[in-house]
This record gives C-alpha cells, sequence and structure tokens, in this order.
C-alpha cells in the first residue's frame, strides 16, 4: 500500500473517522489495526516480525525497570537478548545472501546467486533501530518502561512512519499517544496535516517519479551513453531521492499530525550545506542521530584521539552503509562519506583558521568561500549518490569513467550539454535556488498561514499532480531499505 494511492487515502480518512469517534482505549487499538491493515497489504505472514520484536523489547524494559543498578549482570543480559534478536532478524532477513555470495566468491565456489528464498520485509531496517532504542534508553535510565503493551505495539507499528521512519524514540512518541488519545479533533491538526500531505504528494510524483523515469533509463546501461547523459541522469537522481525520501517524510508527518502525534523533521535543505558534517545533521536526521548517540558516540566519539577518532568515524559509517542495503557499493557510500566526514573535521577547521575572520566574513571574499564550499561539498554528496544508485562496482566505474572523459573534453573543444541537458541543468539550478530562498524566508510556511494563499497554493498542488503526475512511477526508494 502506498502513500500516493487511493488505498492508503482510504485507510487514512477511514482511520481518522473512527479514531475521533472513540474514545481513550479504542483510538490505540483503532491505530494499532490501521497500521496491522497497512503492512498486511504489502505482506501479511511478516507482520509477525513486528509482534516478536514488539514482545521482546517490551519484556526486556519491563525486566530492565524491575531488576535495579546492583543486579547488572541481569540488565545487560536483558539488553544482550534484545540486541540478539533484533540484530538477528535483521543479519538473516537483509545480509544472509549477501554474506553467502560474498563467502561463495571467497571460496572460489562458482558463480553465486540468492542462496535463500528470502523476502525483505518492509521496512525491517527503521522498526528494529526503533525498538532497540527504547531499549537501550531504558537501560541507561534515560526513559521510564511503559507498562502498555497497546501503547508500545502502536509505538513499533505506527502506520505513518512504520515502512521508512522517521525512527522515532520513545521519549517522544510515547507520552503524544496518550496526549492524542485523550485530546478533542482539532482543526488546525487536519489542515496543517493535510497540507503536508499534499506538498509530499507533489514532490513524489511530479519532481521524482519524473527524475526516476529518466535516472532508470540511463542507469539500465550506462555504457551505451555519453557521459553528459550520465551526469544529467546523476543529478536527476540528486534530485530524486532527496523529493522521494523527504516526500514520504512530509506525508508521514502529515498523517500522523491528523491524529494529533507531530514526527520529528527528517530532513532540512541538505544540499544547502556548506560542509559534509552539516550535511549529516540535515539528512535523514533521525538515522544520523541514531548512529550518533547508539554507535559512534558509546565508541568513544572524537574524545580520544585522532586515531580513535577515525576508527569511531569509520565504523560508523560503514555501519550506516551497510544499513541502507547489502551490497558493496552501500558499504563504499559510508565509507566514503566517512572519509569527508575525517577530512572535515582535520583538514577544514585549519583551512578556517587560515583564513582571517573565516567564512563568516561579509566581503566578497568570504562570499565566494562560502560559495566555493557550497559547490564542493554539493558535488562530492553527489558523486557518492553515483556510488548508491549503481548497480555494481562495475557500473560505477562505467559512469564516473564517461562523465570524467566528456567534461575533460569540453577543455580541449569536445561537446558540451546538448539543448535539453542545458535545460535541465537550469531546472537544477532554479530548484536549489527557490530552496535557498525559501530556506531563509520561510516563503512556504508564510503561505500556508494565510488561508486565501493556502487554499490557492494547494489548489495548484493538485491541478499541477493532476496535469503531470505519474501514475505509474515507481515505489519510494527507501522502501527497499
Amino acid at each position: 500500500m502506498e502513500f500516493n494511492s487511493l488505498e492508503y487515502v482510504l485507510l487514512l480518512v477511514v482511520a481518522s473517522l473512527l479514531f475521533f469517534g472513540a474514545g481513550y482505549r479504542a483510538r490505540l487499538i483503532i491505530l494499532i489495526a490501521a497500521s496491522l491493515i497497512f503492512y498486511a497489504a504489502w505482506n501479511v505472514p511478516l507482520v509477525s516480525l513486528i509482534v516478536i520484536s514488539a514482545v521482546i523489547d517490551f519484556t526486556a524494559g519491563r525486566l530492565l525497570g524491575r531488576y535495579g543498578s546492583e543486579q547488572a549482570r541481569k540488565r545487560k543480559a536483558v539488553l544482550a537478548v534484545s540486541l540478539i534478536v533484533n540484530l538477528g532478524l535483521l543479519a538473516y532477513f537483509k545480509y544472509a545472501n549477501f554474506f553467502l555470495d560474498n563467502l561463495h566468491a571467497a571460496l572460489d565456489l562458482g558463480p553465486g546467486g540468492d542462496f535463500l528464498d528470502i523476502v525483505l520485509p518492509p521496512g525491517i531496517s527503521f522498526y528494529t533501530f526503533q525498538t532497540m532504542s527504547y531499549t537501550i534508553d531504558v537501560y541507561r535510565g534515560k526513559i521510564r518502561p511503559t507498562s502498555s503493551f497497546l501503547r508500545f505495539f502502536l509505538y513499533v507499528s505506527f502506520f505513518p512512519q512504520l515502512i521508512a521512519g522517521p525512527i522515532e524514540r520513545a521519549g517522544h512518541l510515547l507520552v503524544q499517544f496518550d496526549q492524542a488519545a485523550n485530546r478533542r479533533f482539532e482543526v488546525d491538526n487536519l489542515v496543517s496535516g493535510a497540507q503536508m500531505i499534499v506538498f509530499g504528494m507533489f514532490k513524489k510524483v511530479v519532481i521524482a517519479d519524473h527524475c526516476g523515469r529518466l535516472v532508470d533509463q540511463v542507469y539500465a546501461d550506462p555504457s551505451v551513453y555519453d557521459g553528459w547523459s550520465a551526469l544529467i541522469a546523476t543529478y536527476a537522481f540528486t534530485l530524486q531521492i532527496y523529493c522521494d525520501f523527504s516526500a514520504y517524510s512530509e506525508i508521514a508527518r502529515g498523517s500522523a499530525r491528523i491524529f494529533g502525534v507531530d514526527l520529528m523533521r527528517n530532513f532540512d535543505q541538505p544540499y544547502l550545506t556548506s560542509n559534509i558534517s552539516d550535511f549529516w545533521r540535515r539528512w535523514h536526521i533521525s538515522l544520523s542521530n541514531w548512529f550518533r548517540d547508539y554507535v559512534y558516540i558509546p565508541l568513544g566519539g572524537n574524545r580520544k584521539g585522532k586515531t580513535r577518532t577515525l576508527a569511531n568515524l569509520t565504523i560508523t559509517m560503514f555501519l550506516s552503509g551497510l544499513w541502507h542495503g547489502a551490497a558493496w557499493t552501500f558499504v563504499l557510500w559510508g565509507l566514503f562519506h566517512g572519509v569527508l566526514l575525517l577530512l572535515h573535521a582535520q583538514v577544514g577547521q585549519r583551512l578556517r583558521e587560515r583564513m582571517p575572520g573565516g567564512w563568516s566574513r561579509n566581503d566578497y571574499v568570504g562570499q565566494l568561500a562560502r560559495l566555493g564550499s557550497w559547490f564542493l561539498c554539493f558535488h562530492l554528496v553527489v558523486f557518492g549518490w553515483i556510488l548508491f544508485r549503481a548497480k555494481g562496482l562495475e557500473q560505477f566505474v562505467i559512469v564516473v569513467r564517461s562523465i570524467a572523459h566528456d567534461l575533460a573534453g569540453v577543455f580541449v573543444g569536445g561537446p558540451g550539454p546538448s539543448h535539453e541537458q542545458a535545460l535541465f541543468l537550469l531546472g537544477l539550478a532554479a530548484f536549489l535556488g527557490i530552496s535557498a530562498v525559501e530556506r531563509r524566508y520561510r516563503i512556504i510556511d508564510r503561505i500556508w498561514a494565510s488561508p486565501i494563499a493556502a487554499v490557492v497554493f494547494a489548489t495548484a498542488l493538485i491541478v499541477a499532480m493532476m496535469l503531470l503526475g505519474l501514475r505509474d512511477g515507481p515505489a519510494f526508494i527507501y522502501f527497499q531499505f
């Protein structure tokens, strides 16, 4: 059941009507039922995995609440069971074939393949991380364990964010379910939720899906295209993955807002950042925060010298890349960003120290420095997306070599982009420029705040979707993770 489908809209409408017509306990049950229907539309048997994960971590939380600090060994054992079960589910369903395939190749046993007939459960990377964060936070004493299995199961399975996040924390979400279950219907929540849904739908079906068609065409076999086509397709994927994933997050936040639940913002104009650290503070924020709080900082963060910081960053970004998919391209993508983060931490600071007044100078030197820093950061991210999108390392090499060849050829009289490709580049520049203006002046927020402007804007978005939207567009990219 896709977000941009009539079935989802019907589920959301029916669940909303039933929710606001019911009492406290019934409201929780209605949301759980809607969540189970939503997930069962993908695969009924795999609902059992959500139940297993929820039962394990709810029980773990209760036991951790019962055992005091003097029973440290029991507490560690409970935490270990939670981590082993959740990571075990993730390892088997997502990485078993990847491990067996690489083992097969290492032992030179012939061609590999899918050795196990495994269906990847939708959203397993998201809900296992969410349930583990609950148990870890209870273990650390940051939150008290909940005594309500209904509330906890809803925390694990809440349908707006079940498949692709945001990865919420129990301390932020559980209390909201109590508040929402006791709150009267609020028109403001309905309006703001609908606004986010409409804007998210627009980004998905008008921008992301059209870019996706171009990307799929070129990346199906990049060897038959020139370097300019590969570059345009890579830029298109840069737009696609942002508009696609941020659209999902907008629709998820809007759906939850209707019920009076505020999910965290998962994106904050990441392509406008001028350094890679800031990019990761603005891209997939919930996942970045998860790895920071549960992997990087526990390993020691940057508090134990340069060598240890290098190791911690490498481990964290290796795991981040592996989280995205069972392929070496994802692993290398994560490691590539780890190297960029390390270079920014070590080299970027020295450059800022050598520049009087730093990047904050308001003269032309400071402006050029900021522009150059943004341009470099943006294109390093774009380069990383080639790894992310490529079907394998061989295809990655083909795309990079093709782009490098045609870009270098421009300086010796080679052909430039076609008129259509130049038009796309202008469109990309316009997208980034509009994003920069919106970030500074919050134009969309101002439009939504004005009733008349909001109606006109929403109508324009809906008309654009009807005229330009793809009805058979691809699924949300992050659904595969």
